[in-house]
């Protein structure tokens, strides 16, 4: 799961009262949000195995989506999703067949964008037809094998941290980052609070990884705060490998 606590949602679905033509468009206008919900927790959450039957098969065809999807190429094609907002009683519009949704995008590195999505009816559903975020053209780099490592290692911490799961953190922690601090066990919630605060979201520079042996640093920014009282910290994380695993070593987003 992916910042599944950062999403952030203005949900009014459509009443469905009034009768004949008007409950029916609700009813349409009520599924149309339902599928586009659906489609952006999906590519929150990197879904992938579920991506591709919520494309029309135009969309399939016409932007040469890989099949099967990999969580690499929906990276390369969008990047990481941390929240998106939009009304469907206000961003939501219903054209027969067809709806459109404007929306507002956040991703990492890109900051918060305006974006539209299409979805069309196709065999009783609605399904994607266009999508102004995705660019499929973009292909994955290449990587070294230990950078993708780290980086995948560093983001599910960082993903622990925002969500508040203090078991997996406390986990992944280097034995001698524990002895440094004197952690014998998992925060509680309210002790890890008064550790970390509330972290919005999280942002790095995968590129900027700097792997030695089995050590590796990057820089990493975290925002604190709640909306529309927000405040960023950037510091260098280190992580060190055990056996398969790599753990964080120095993190100083922790205040003791």
């Amino acid at each position: 799961m992916l910042l599944s606590l950062a999403m952030l949602l203005a949900l009014t679905l459509p009443s469905l009262s009034g009768c004949g033509g008007e409950e029916q468009e609700a009813s349409q206008s009520e599924a149309a949000s339902k599928a586009a919900i659906a489609f952006l927790d999906a590519l929150g959450n990197q879904d992938v195995g579920n991506l591709r039957s919520m494309f029309t098969r135009g969309y399939l065809e016409e932007n040469d989506v890989p099949d099967p999807i990999g969580v690499d190429h929906l990276t390369a094609a969008l990047g990481y999703v941390l929240s998106y907002r939009f009304s469907p009683d206000q961003d939501l519009v219903l054209e027969g067949d067809r709806s459109v949704v404007h929306m507002e995008l956040e991703v990492t590195g890109r900051g918060t964008r305006e974006e539209t999505l299409v979805l069309s009816r196709e065999d009783g559903e609605w399904k994607v037809s266009s999508f102004t975020a995705l660019d499929w053209s973009k292909k994955p780099a290449g990587k070294p094998e230990a950078r993708t490592e780290v980086e995948q290692a560093l983001r599910d911490f960082l993903i622990a941290c925002v969500d508040g799961r203090t078991d997996y953190i406390f986990e992944h922690l280097s034995d001698d980052y524990r002895q440094k601090h004197r952690l014998e066990k998992p925060w509680t919630s309210t002790e890890f609070s008064g550790v970390f605060g509330t972290a919005r979201s999280y942002d790095f520079d995968p590129g900027e990884i700097k792997v030695e042996n089995d050590a590796a640093e990057v820089d990493v920014t975290i925002e604190f705060g709640t909306r529309g009282n927000l405040e960023s910290e950037t510091s260098r994380v280190r992580l060190v490998k055990k056996g398969k695993t790599w753990l964080v070593d120095v993190f100083p987003f922790f205040i003791y």
